[in-house]
């Protein structure tokens, strides 16, 4: 029994390592063309505010090393604008702050996937055949 467990538990951790999607440019890019064109659209309700934060959170999981930081960045800022209380003049600000603030993020993680996954996130249009 002493000797089976260590083995389980290997096992284990064999199966719920391989089973988390690589994190690789082309898994990324896949991931993409399943979220568009919905990525690219303004949400308008709280709904489609909640779902644009759940697309960025499934696309930071397999966000490749390249643009992980970066990914990471606009998906906070996703999150952050998913709570914001308009009539409150301090959670505004902080959206806006933090919008600012990942305007760096924003700029390299669109070019980026131009570069890689031939797709304008800005606009949702693919840009190479």
């Amino acid at each position: 029994m002493r000797r089976l467990l260590p083995l389980c538990l290997a096992a284990l951790f064999g199966v719920t390592a391989c089973s988390e999607i690589p994190r690789t440019a082309t898994n990324f890019c896949r991931q993409l063309e399943k979220e568009m064109p919905a990525i690219a659209s303004a949400p308008a309700t709280e709904e489609e505010v909640n779902m644009a934060v759940e697309r960025f959170k499934r696309l930071a999981r397999v966000a490749p090393l390249e643009i992980e930081e970066h990914w990471n960045a606009l998906t906070a800022l996703m999150v952050e604008t998913s709570k914001v209380d308009a009539d409150n003049q301090e959670s505004v600000q902080r959206v806006v702050d933090l919008a600012y603030a990942t305007e760096a993020s924003a700029t390299a993680s669109s070019e980026w996937v131009v570069a890689t996954c031939g797709v304008d996130i800005s606009q949702g249009m693919q840009v190479t055949p």
